[in-house]
């Protein structure tokens, strides 16, 4: 239920915010995709555009919750405190999230906030 009001809240009212945030989204990690509109099969399509590596797809579950989250945090802060950040703000959040994320679950990983920022993939030698 709450999915469906989430979905149907971004459809009608910011879907070009949403649509934006995705863009650069894909762009970063370097994937080209179609968004489907069910939210579950966004987040399969999201996850497995990337191939069928464990570690790849891992990552991208890591960078498609961070994205799910920070959009939803822009979605409160646009309904209840009547403040818009723009889209490339709300990327650079869910980088910085999903880094946080990462790091804290595998402490050893051997790259920086800086290098995950520019290529994640790359930086972890699996681009």
């Amino acid at each position: 239920m709450i999915i469906k009001k989430y979905v149907s809240y971004w459809s009608h009212k910011n879907t070009q915010v949403l649509l934006h945030n995705y863009i650069l989204i894909c762009g970063w990690i370097g994937v080209s995709v179609v968004s489907p509109y069910y939210v579950p099969n966004h987040f399969n399509q999201f996850v497995f555009c990337g191939g069928i590596g464990k570690k790849r797809r891992s990552i991208l579950q890591v960078i498609w919750y961070a994205a799910v989250w920070e959009i939803w945090k822009e979605r409160n802060s646009r309904l209840f405190k009547g403040k818009e950040s723009p889209p490339l703000q709300v990327v650079e959040r869910i980088k910085s999230i999903s880094y946080m994320w990462l790091k804290a679950k595998h402490i050893s990983l051997p790259f920086q906030l800086h290098g995950w920022w520019l290529s994640p993939f790359t930086i972890l030698g699996i681009g």
